[in-house]
């Protein structure tokens, strides 16, 4: 017996899951792999989540707010828009087009405030005071107790 979601029409729900063939196994998995259609949806909430109408406002907030020091938002942008950005530009669906320079310059900047950040987290992690010297004292912030003088008030 198969389970339907209330308020979803069946043509929606679908192309959601696969369905198993007659043997129990996934048709799929029979001959070679074929590229998964367009997508047909700009979310990864398929028919829940936004209309293409309100997807490029939201898209060019996301972009824009991560310039907010909130880098972050250009990767939940790119999650939020994966079937955005997973589709080939040349044969994704023509509503995609205004959604999808947003979120592929979130995909760049988020890809480059991680090398950035990965980058500085390794330098003090493995260059450490061999690194910066005597300057390293100023730099680290597990000595602002002694710092400033409170870390004898426990005993």
């Amino acid at each position: 017996m198969e389970t339907r979601v209330a308020g979803v029409p069946e043509d929606e729900e679908s192309g959601l899951l696969p369905r198993p063939s007659a043997a129990g196994r996934r048709a799929a998995s029979r001959g070679p792999r074929l590229q998964p259609p367009p997508a047909s949806w700009a979310t990864v909430d398929g028919p829940l989540g936004l209309p293409l109408e309100e997807a490029e406002g939201h898209a060019r907030r996301f972009f824009l707010w991560g310039f907010a020091c909130l880098p972050f938002l250009w990767a939940i942008n790119c999650c939020y828009f994966w079937p955005v950005l997973r589709s080939p530009a040349a044969s994704s669906p023509a509503p995609f087009a205004s959604i999808r320079p947003y979120v592929v310059r979130s995909a760049i900047g988020f890809t480059i405030f991680s090398i950035v950040l990965i980058t500085w987290a390794t330098t003090f992690i493995v260059g450490g005071e061999r690194l910066f010297g005597p300057s390293w004292n100023d730099l680290v912030m597990y000595n602002v107790a002694e710092k400033l003088g409170i870390s004898g008030f426990m005993g």
